[in-house]
């Protein structure tokens, strides 16, 4: 493990012996307990002083193990990932991370259509002419669809403004938690690896895993599709709901639909090479890291947002919760989705750079 990474989890353990001492003594800045607006988390049924204690405890433990030997650093990671996964974790991090999606999606395609249309590609000239008519249509029938759009942003700005710095505290632990999570990856790699994640391996179980990673999404992408119809799968609806509501759910559910997409490239060839399609880069390999770090990161957010869905779900007496949102499940198949791409991809890196022996004849 470099030494950069050794103070980065210095640092991050001496921020969390501050905050947790600042939540000791001062109650009233305390985020969680039963006053949290986040009820689907652990910490909603824990006050300050069992989690205040437990905070200034897991930045002690991180100082003094991450400048130890190995076996220490790898006991304290899996301690404080248990801690930041687990105990801090809720599903605030899923939805920053949808809504997000479900903002971006659409300006990234826009993004794709006005860069191949600037590049003479029919598709991209066909969407263009397409976006032209529509507004020349809503300008005409005076349907608002601009209006429309601007409604749904305006809730989205509210939604987030009225939980003030609480996503903040969201997002401040899924950022320690990814912090350990690399500490913990760079602990553990060391050895021979298994034979199951042996790359000869990766393409059996890996095929598998992205295809039911790919499913996982699906229940909610219907869940939010029925949104556009007269009978919305909604506990609080009791009719039709509102056009900028409906449109939430029609982003919603493309941003899931795109993710389920997006997984099935980790086994599918325009996973390895941009296709044509996409702009600038197009017929270049996809850089290794690029998956594994988005799948990975989605893998991450589902795990952080589990434990939360778990309890809620239990409390709750809702069981169902686990079938729309299967966070748990979809986290590890995710994972294992990545992984098997990555051992697959490294496996074929390096196959190319093998040099020919001297004397071969490599003559078609």
């Amino acid at each position: 493990m470099t030494r950069n990474i050794r103070i980065l989890g210095a640092l991050l353990s001496i921020a969390v012996t501050a905050v947790g001492i600042l939540w000791w003594t001062t109650p009233a800045s305390y985020p969680f307990g039963a006053a949290d607006r986040v009820k689907v988390s652990l910490t909603h049924l824990l006050e300050h002083d069992v989690t205040s204690p437990m905070t200034v405890a897991a930045g002690v433990v991180g100082l003094a193990v991450i400048f130890g030997p190995g076996p220490l650093v790898r006991a304290g990671a899996v301690a404080e990932l248990l801690f930041f996964g687990v105990v801090l974790s809720d599903a605030g991090i899923m939805s920053l991370f949808a809504y997000g999606l479900a903002i971006l999606g659409p300006v990234a395609l826009l993004g794709v259509v006005v860069m191949a249309a600037a590049r003479g590609r029919a598709f991209g000239l066909v969407g263009i002419a397409a976006l032209a008519v529509l507004a020349v249509a809503d300008a005409i029938t005076g349907f608002g669809a601009l209006s429309l759009v601007g409604r749904y942003l305006g809730n989205i700005a509210r939604d987030f403004a009225s939980f003030g710095g609480r996503l903040g505290w969201t997002l401040a632990n899924a950022t320690a938690c990814a912090v350990w999570a690399v500490i913990a990856m760079r602990a553990f790699r060391t050895g021979e690896p298994p034979r199951w994640i042996r790359p000869e391996s990766a393409g059996r179980w890996g095929r598998v895993a992205t295809i039911g990673a790919a499913l996982c999404p699906l229940p909610y992408a219907l869940y939010r599709l029925t949104w556009l119809t007269p009978w919305p799968t909604d506990s609080d609806a009791t009719g039709p709901l509102r056009a900028d509501t409906r449109l939430q759910g029609l982003l919603l559910a493309f941003a899931a639909l795109a993710g389920a997409v997006l997984t099935l490239g980790l086994i599918s060839r325009w996973g390895e090479v941009f296709p044509r399609w996409v702009p600038i880069v197009h017929g270049r390999p996809v850089p290794v890291r690029l998956p594994v770090i988005a799948g990975g990161a989605v893998a991450g957010i589902c795990c952080l947002a589990s434990p939360g869905l778990v309890i809620d779900s239990v409390l709750r007496g809702r069981p169902g919760a686990l079938l729309l949102w299967p966070y748990p499940l979809w986290g590890a198949l995710l994972a294992a989705a990545v992984l098997a791409y990555w051992l697959r991809r490294r496996a074929a890196s390096e196959g190319s750079r093998v040099p020919c022996p001297v004397g071969d004849d490599v003559r078609p």
